[in-house]
């Protein structure tokens, strides 16, 4: 009995897993919907009338439009065009970072081929040679208002044309004065540390009445690739931020309705991110207030820093920022402060993935190439959990040497379960045995699993890197060797384990594994798939060597 209550705890475990690992592909976050363009009949509105995205009837033109013009402005490793339609930084492009590579999968094109569609031989990546833009030109590093949006357009997050922008030394200072009387002052310069802005931003109450709040926001329209199981659309962009001890994260459809969402504390940070990189305004010190994730008139999608002291008339209020847009590298964030590193999305297992991530850099240092590292730390950890795994055998072996005497005994006390399982545990005690002996340390493992998981999945050290054939470890494999191998590895691996005394129905959902994974790791980061084929090789290997220890010393065991 409880040898059948490990095997369903094995299976429990095995498919936990496979939800895991195939939840992020079979349901991966649908893009946002379409939206008409702002200013368009029939757009529609933003939010709750009180936040930086309230609801609004259409905006009103400035009462002095002023030509439409962009400065360039560069800071470490950042560029970027200030832009008179928001008086921000637009079009953010990072140095030492690459545009994402474009896949075009074998059997993509083998079936375009036949389907008469594609042209040409097979060219599995294309692009990448454009530098890596961590906003769009629709995007908005720094949006700023106050008041509801409906206040004679005082607190528009943009407008047509309405921001001066004029060069000020090495920085730009954009101006602009609403219809309604208030006037904004947004001055960039470059920062102290690489991908830094230093922001100022000054709001002076013109309106003759008292503005119930603030806000200063970033924003972007959030876009990716269809939702597929075969598609890249995996890294998808959403708002972010870290409040009170507490990160927020929503996907770009979560907020795309009519509700937004708040988080009330003190305020670390807040911008928009994908998987590998931040655009962000860390305040000057923690600051009390509220952060809201909503949708914008015209289909963007941003974090909003909202205070909600009211502004007197005649009176102003300035806001100093860090901004920071750059990759998420752990290290540089760590060195920002206000919990920036927390941005990289780790989730429940961040504290082991950070360990892991430290192990692979020094991996990396020795051996100077990112796939070897995910190679050198898939070998580490299933060193660290060889006596863990080699216990678990063991215990499997003496229950399966048990078995006859097992088996008597239900039939002895098969009318009588619970003198059946006195006896079972009394068998198991003085063999030396312990019934969970197999799934223990498979549950110490998971933790770890999950950790190097994330780290494989999210880690931007190995956004662009190669590897052998492979272009870039967070694209697919193009090919599906890799994929294919892993496939073929699972299906030795599940040939190793006994499933004879599984029921009908537990069988056939471990034959179909395999295939539930070939048809997931075809569309996964290659640099991921490279390690979950060497720890599934590692396994085999491991289950080989065991085995072959116990059966050739059976009593020392």
């Amino acid at each position: 009995m409880i040898q059948d209550q490990e095997r369903r705890a094995l299976l429990a475990i095995f498919l936990s897993v496979v939800v895991f690992v195939g939840w992020q592909a079979l349901f991966p976050p649908p893009p946002p919907p379409e939206l008409p363009a702002e200013g368009a009949p029939g757009a529609p509105a933003a939010g709750a009338t009180g936040g930086p995205s309230a609801a609004a009837p259409a905006l009103r033109p400035a009462a002095a439009e002023v030509p439409a013009h962009a400065l360039p402005f560069a800071s470490q490793g950042v560029r970027a065009d200030v832009a008179s339609a928001n008086g921000a930084p637009r079009g953010v492009e990072v140095d030492g970072y690459d545009d994402t590579v474009q896949v075009y999968p074998l059997w993509s094109w083998l079936w375009d081929k036949v389907s008469g569609a594609a042209e040409g031989g097979w060219q599995p990546y294309a692009g990448g040679d454009t530098p890596r833009r961590v906003l769009s030109v629709d995007g908005a590093l720094v949006l700023a208002g106050a008041g509801p949006l409906d206040d004679d357009g005082a607190g528009a997050p943009d407008g047509p044309s309405a921001y001066t922008v004029q060069a000020d030394g090495e920085g730009v200072v954009a101006t602009r004065a609403s219809p309604g009387g208030l006037q904004i002052t947004k001055r960039y310069r470059p920062g102290p540390h690489p991908y830094t802005l230093a922001v100022e931003v000054e709001l002076r109450n013109g309106t003759g009445a008292t503005l119930p709040q603030t806000w200063v926001g970033v924003a972007e329209v959030m876009t990716g690739a269809g939702g597929g199981m075969f598609s890249q659309g995996t890294n998808f962009s959403h708002p972010q931020a870290y409040v009170e001890d507490l990160e927020g994260v929503l996907s770009a459809d979560e907020v795309a309705g009519e509700d937004a969402e708040d988080f009330t504390g003190e305020v670390s940070w807040f911008g928009v991110a994908d998987r590998y990189f931040l655009a962000a305004l860390v305040p000057d010190g923690l600051r009390p207030g509220k952060v809201r994730m909503d949708q914008l008139p015209g289909g963007r999608v941003g974090s909003f820093l909202v205070d909600p002291t009211p502004l007197d008339a005649g009176s102003a209020r300035t806001y100093r920022f860090t901004a920071y847009a750059g990759p998420k590298e752990i290290d540089a964030l760590r060195a920002l402060g206000q919990q920036l590193d927390e941005a990289v999305e780790y989730g429940w297992f961040g504290f082991f993935s950070k360990i892991l991530l430290f192990a692979m850099k020094l991996f990396h240092t020795a051996v100077g190439n990112w796939g070897w590292s995910i190679i050198l730390v898939t070998m580490f950890i299933k060193l660290l959990f060889y006596p863990l795994n080699q216990r678990a055998y063991m215990s499997s072996e003496r229950m399966k040497q048990l078995q006859p005497e097992l088996d008597k005994l239900r039939e002895k006390y098969k009318d009588d379960q619970a003198l059946q399982s006195q006896e079972m545990m009394k068998l198991w005690s003085q063999n030396g045995v312990s019934p969970l002996g197999g799934c223990l340390p498979m549950l110490v493992q998971l933790p770890v699993f999950f950790a190097l998981y994330n780290v494989m999945y999210s880690s931007v050290e190995l956004y662009d890197t190669s590897f052998f054939y492979l272009k870039d470890l967070t694209a697919a494999d193009p090919t599906g060797v890799i994929p294919t191998v892993y496939t073929l590895l699972m299906v030795l691996q599940q040939r190793m384990m006994p499933m004879g005394n599984m029921d009908p129905a537990q069988q056939q959902i471990m034959k179909l594994m395999p295939l539930f994974f070939a048809f997931v790791m075809y569309s996964f980061p290659s640099g991921l798939v490279l390690y979950f084929c060497v720890n599934m090789l590692l396994t085999i290997l491991q289950q080989w060597w065991i085995r072959r220890r116990l059966s050739a010393a059976p009593a020392t065991t």
